[in-house]
């Protein structure tokens, strides 16, 4: 007799649509979550929970456990309690953890075990080389009002100007009160600015005019020179730290923006890079493990939130050849992509969208060129196990 069984351990999108699909082939299935089989007992040990679940049904007739929790120690502890039970049942396992694959594997032939974020990434890196469909209609958001974003700081400018200005008045002053050759207006002017103060010019016989004149010009430029000074190195530092803090304006073009440095994001970056694409990622926190490893292979990392518009004016997204964004929630993509469009309404856009059915009708109402779903794609690999 040909088992039909399937037992299907996890929660999150991808079980549920795995579950779908083996509803749809006609095979028994059986759902059930780590939470589901410890609450069932009173025992805290996961293998007598386990075993007394699987009792239940006739384990002879298990085709194949899908274990699809999004929790990578939640599949490991099945997988161990699993092959420790019953070592010829067949296993088949996500696991986000690329490093534990190959030792599980190796040793136990009846387990299968994939990624499913490193089985969608080569999806999304060919979605930026796919034929559009159709174009962007312009006229969707033609009616969008443009507003500057640079917020230019012109406080040093002014401040170099009125210090220039007041070296000019001070320069005629001396000229035209104190009788003195152009040259030496504006050599005993630079010295008294300066503070340097050799006196072989100076204005002890002077009339107080004159005298009332130098005091001014003195404070004026000590307050000018600092003024600026502080400014300059206060820009000077900010920069430096915007830059360390990954806040940076970028200038690329004809780049890509990566929004979200996941489990997904990870495998996206790295076929990026391995292709030769200029990569600007936005990832919302600093402390990112990836992101260290990232500017090492030589991607930009930008530190802030790309639903903001200053974070995509920053990216430079008006110039950049497409977007992605894969960040866990359906509606922060949609709305990276819809704000990318006030900056170039032709942008390729690449979203990840986890319902399909939604995926579909914001492809065909909101003009998105490409919406992908991991989970639907990685739910393929798992499905063609069983054939």
């Amino acid at each position: 007799m040909e088992k039909k069984t399937i037992l299907v351990f996890g929660t999150g999108h991808l079980a549920y649509r795995l579950k779908a699909k083996l509803t749809a082939g006609n095979y028994q299935l059986v759902h059930a979550t780590l939470d589901e089989i410890n609450g069932a007992s009173q025992s805290v040990s996961l293998l007598e929970n386990l075993q007394q679940f699987i009792r239940q049904l006739d384990v002879d007739a298990i085709k194949m456990v899908y274990l699809l929790d999004e929790k990578d120690e939640v599949n490991l502890q099945l997988i161990i309690a699993l092959i420790s039970l019953y070592p010829d049942i067949s296993i088949a396992a996500s696991l986000f953890n690329e490093n534990l694959i190959p030792h599980l594997q190796a040793q136990h032939s009846n387990v299968t075990i994939f990624n499913p974020a490193k089985i969608a990434a080569p999806h999304f890196v060919a979605a930026l080389y796919q034929p559009l469909e159709r174009k962007i209609e312009t006229g969707v958001i033609s009616n969008t009002p443009k507003t500057s974003l640079k917020k230019k700081d012109t406080l040093i400018q002014k401040l170099l100007l009125a210090f220039i200005g007041l070296i000019v008045v001070a320069v005629l002053f001396f000229h035209f009160y104190e009788k003195l050759s152009w040259i030496d207006s504006f050599y005993f002017v630079i010295v008294t600015v300066a503070t340097v103060g050799y006196g072989d010019i100076n204005l002890a016989a002077s009339s107080p005019v004159s005298k009332l004149f130098g005091i001014i010009l003195i404070l004026s430029s000590t307050f000018f020179i600092w003024m600026i000074f502080s400014l300059t190195i206060d820009r000077v530092l900010k920069k430096r730290i915007m830059l360390a803090l990954g806040r940076k304006k970028y200038h690329c073009k004809d780049h890509i923006i990566l929004c979200g440095l996941g489990r997904l994001g990870y495998f996206i970056a790295e076929e990026l890079l391995q292709k030769g694409e200029k990569l600007i990622i936005i990832e919302q926190h600093e402390d990112g493990r990836y992101l260290d490893y990232f500017r090492q292979l030589g991607a930009e990392v930008y530190i802030g939130d790309g639903r903001l518009s200053k974070v995509l004016d920053d990216t430079n997204v008006a110039q950049a050849r497409a977007l992605i964004s894969v960040i866990n929630d359906d509606s922060i993509n949609l709305e990276i992509g819809l704000n990318s469009r006030s900056f170039q309404p032709g942008i390729r856009l690449i979203l990840r969208i986890f319902d399909e059915q939604m995926a579909k009708k914001i492809k065909e109402y909101l003009n998105i060129h490409l919406t992908l779903s991991a989970s639907d794609i990685a739910d393929e690999k798992f499905y063609e196990i069983l054939k």
